[in-house]
């Protein structure tokens, strides 16, 4: 185990390298482990919001075929060897451990000085190739266009809804973010297209027709109805007509990554992948996403969610109101990132809360919260307590039988209090350790 914590401390000094958006490094490091990339059928996922959910949702579906599945996804909340999991199972630590001297010894003696994120999507993709997995739902980092995903050969693309986050790096407007996320787009690839936006959807397609790559567009090429607040949706598409799909996760916004996902599986078979009805039906209903409206307890009435930016707030917000009613009043944890917009966040849900315990996330950019005082205090009683862990802690014992507790504002808050709450349920980890 000691050996585990120091090689994984060593792992993390690499976030202080920051980002370099530059696909030449990640070939270069590819190439030295024998490309395992261009050895994996892919299915790319790049977008604003959803595209976690839509990758979950394919991996679930495709396992439920029978497929062997590598499944990349990113942030983690509790361990990091949740990012890469085989047939829904996280890397085992004892090969993680490996994996990693491994790749140290090779970049240290070729003079790559690797980030953390080039570091372990090289990881990812060499552990599902050294698996032979029989497809890799891949998830982008940040963008699409230099993400260090994007030197894939996919079979299928897919872009997800598309707003403004990490502007400072994509662009101010919807058409240069679009820009980028469909920067994965591959010439003569099919590509599922999600985006709503008249300004993003009509890049996309612009992109997807200078690459001669077929398009399967949201409202134009398939469309859904949803039953909420039942976890329910019909769909259709150009050949696959589904109603009554039932999902394993709540909100009405998963109806619409849903509607994405079953597209994205249309594609797939398209191009001649076995992927039959039943088989999707059951990988929708049996899909295990935890942090996304995620109830970790009953009485009293305890979600965590992920949302981090003003469009996931406003989904949490309508999931609120659906699964509990407009009057549900939560009391509410909220820590976020400091290059969020978090005067906008805490305007949409200042309104909707009986008070807030504002805290501070550990990794990356944290908020001090005293910042967020202000604007909270405005609508509800608000206190700062700046440990994640003492905040929940406090509310818990505070909270009756009958109160409703949220969690929420940053993927790095929620992973830091799951702990407390595996811990009461007797588990360590979020998924099971592959054998």
């Amino acid at each position: 185990m000691e050996r585990l914590a120091q090689t994984l401390e060593w792992l993390y000094s690499l976030e202080a390298r920051g980002e370099i958006y530059k696909l030449e490094r990640m070939e270069q490091a590819l190439e030295r482990i024998g490309n395992p990339h261009l050895r994996l059928q892919v299915v790319h996922i790049a977008g604003t919001k959803g595209k976690g959910s839509v990758a979950a949702m394919l991996d679930s579906c495709l396992r439920a075929a029978g497929y062997r599945t590598g499944l990349y996804t990113k942030p983690h909340l509790v361990h990091l060897s949740e990012r890469t999991r085989i047939d829904g199972a996280e890397m085992p630590a004892a090969q993680m451990l490996d994996y990693i001297e491994r790749l140290r010894r090779i970049y240290d003696r070729a003079g790559l000085a690797l980030t953390f994120f080039e570091f372990t999507v090289a990881l990812m993709f060499l552990y599902f190739a050294e698996a032979a997995v029989d497809v890799a739902v891949v998830e982008t980092g940040l963008g699409g266009r230099l993400d260090s995903t994007n030197v894939v050969r996919p079979r299928l693309c897919v872009i997800t809804p598309i707003g403004f986050d990490h502007v400072e790096y994509l662009g101010y407007t919807l058409r240069s973010i679009a820009g980028e996320k469909g920067g994965i787009i591959k010439p003569g690839i099919p590509v599922v297209i999600g985006a709503r936006e008249p300004e993003a959807r009509t890049t996309l397609l612009d992109i997807a027709s200078q690459r001669r790559s077929p398009a399967m567009l949201i409202d134009r090429d398939f469309t859904y109805r949803s039953h909420a607040p039942a976890h329910r949706l019909d769909y259709s598409g150009l050949g696959v007509r589904m109603s009554g799909v039932e999902l394993g996760v709540a909100g009405p916004f998963q109806h619409e990554n849903a509607a994405i996902a079953i597209a994205a599986i249309e594609a797939l078979r398209g191009i001649g992948w076995r992927i039959d009805e039943p088989e999707v039906r059951r990988g929708l209903a049996e899909l295990y996403w935890p942090g996304r409206f995620d109830v970790v307890r009953r009485q009293p009435l305890v979600v965590l969610d992920c949302a981090h930016n003003e469009l996931s707030i406003e989904a949490l917000l309508e999931t609120i109101t659906s699964e509990l009613g407009p009057q549900a009043k939560p009391r509410l944890v909220f820590g976020c990132l400091s290059d969020k917009n978090w005067p906008r966040m805490a305007q949409l849900l200042g309104p909707r809360i009986r008070d807030v315990t504002l805290t501070r996330v550990k990794p990356k950019r944290p908020l001090d919260p005293e910042k967020l005082v202000e604007h909270f205090a405005a609508f509800v009683p608000t206190r700062v307590i700046r440990e994640p862990l003492a905040a929940i802690e406090q509310v818990m014992a505070e909270a009756r039988d009958e109160d409703f507790v949220l969690v929420s504002g940053s993927v790095y808050l929620v992973g830091e209090v799951y702990p407390y709450f595996l811990a009461a349920q007797g588990r360590a980890r979020l998924f099971p350790e592959a054998v």
